[in-house]
C-alpha cells in the first residue's frame, strides 16, 4: 500500500507541473471563461463544497487548502488502485494509464457533465494532460517496483 501511495503521490504532482505547463499556453479567453464558471479554479470550488458541506463558509485561501488536500487524497487512492493492478498481473505501464483515464473520465468529466459544455475545449484538453501525465508517472514508478 505504501508503495501505492508514494506513486500515487509523485504522479500528482507530476500532473500539477504538466496543467500548470498547459496553462500557461492556454488563451487568455479560455482563462477568463473559466474564471467565470469557477472563481478561483476548481480546487477552491470543490474546497468550498466541503466546507459548506460541513457547515463553514470557508475564505479562498482555505478552500484551495481543502481543495488540494483532496486532490493529493485522490492521487495517492489512484497510486494504491495502479499498485494493486500491477500486483495482480496487468502490466504497470497500463495501470498507470488505466487509472489516469478513469480519474479523468469519472473526476474531470463526469463531474462536470452540467457544465460540460460551457468549459472550453482547452480545460478539456488540460485534464486529458494532466491526467496523462499522472498515468505516465505512475506507470514508470510502477515498472521501477514491479520489474519481472
Amino acid at each position: 500500500m505504501w508503495v501505492g501511495a508514494l506513486v500515487g503521490y509523485t504522479a500528482s504532482r507530476t500532473m500539477d507541473a504538466a496543467t500548470t505547463l498547459f496553462y500557461a499556453r492556454q488563451t487568455d479567453a479560455s482563462k477568463r471563461r473559466e474564471e467565470e464558471l469557477a472563481p478561483g479554479g476548481t480546487l477552491v470550488q470543490f474546497g468550498k463544497q466541503v466546507g459548506a458541506a460541513l457547515g463553514r463558509d470557508l475564505s479562498d485561501a482555505q478552500a484551495a487548502r481543502v481543495g488540494l488536500t483532496a486532490h493529493r487524497t485522490f492521487g495517492v487512492m489512484y497510486g494504491i488502485i495502479a499498485n494493486a493492478l500491477a500486483r495482480r498481473g496487468r502490466r504497470p505501464m497500463h495501470a498507470g494509464l488505466a487509472v489516469g483515464s478513469a480519474a479523468w473520465l469519472v473526476v474531470d468529466e463526469g463531474t462536470a457533465l452540467p457544465t460540460f459544455t460551457s468549459y472550453p475545449v482547452e480545460s478539456h484538453l488540460r485534464g486529458v494532460v494532466g491526467h496523462g501525465a499522472f498515468g505516465l508517472a505512475a506507470g514508470a514508478l510502477l515498472s521501477l517496483v514491479h520489474r519481472a
